[in-house]
């Protein structure tokens, strides 16, 4: 029984491989057969446009073409460009800081004069 399983299964198998070699189409690109039967599968060799005809194309549609110039792309770069990007994070932190610094200086010294300033007023009053 288990030869007739055996058997029976691998005919399935070999009836499969057909199907799906019978699907599949043999093209040769680059080998000749020299069989006469596959030499009907071969494709035609493949031909490559040249390049004379590419770039008469390439020049023919820049031609059409309005040219766009942006000054600011043709322009070169200033020697230190990357240098003040990355910079430029650290300078806004240190801008922050230099504000709340002013502000805190302004600060203490406008307590400072109302200080003075109270302490002269309270001065007058305990002199009358």
């Amino acid at each position: 029984m288990t030869t007739d399983t055996a058997a029976s299964s691998s005919s399935a198998r070999d009836s499969d491989e057909e199907q799906q070699t019978s699907r599949k189409r043999l093209k040769f690109r680059s080998y000749k057969p020299h069989d006469n039967t596959l030499q009907g599968k071969t494709l035609n060799p493949a031909t490559a446009m040249s390049i004379e005809e590419t770039v008469s194309s390439i020049v023919n549609d820049a031609k059409n073409q309005p040219a766009e110039i942006d000054l600011n792309v043709l322009a070169p770069r200033k020697a230190n460009w990357d240098l003040k990007r990355d910079v430029e994070k650290k300078l806004l932190k240190l801008e922050k800081r230099t504000k709340r610094a002013m502000a805190e200086m302004i600060r203490e010294k406008m307590k400072a004069e109302h200080n003075l300033s109270a302490g002269g007023v309270e001065e007058d009053n305990d002199s009358d």
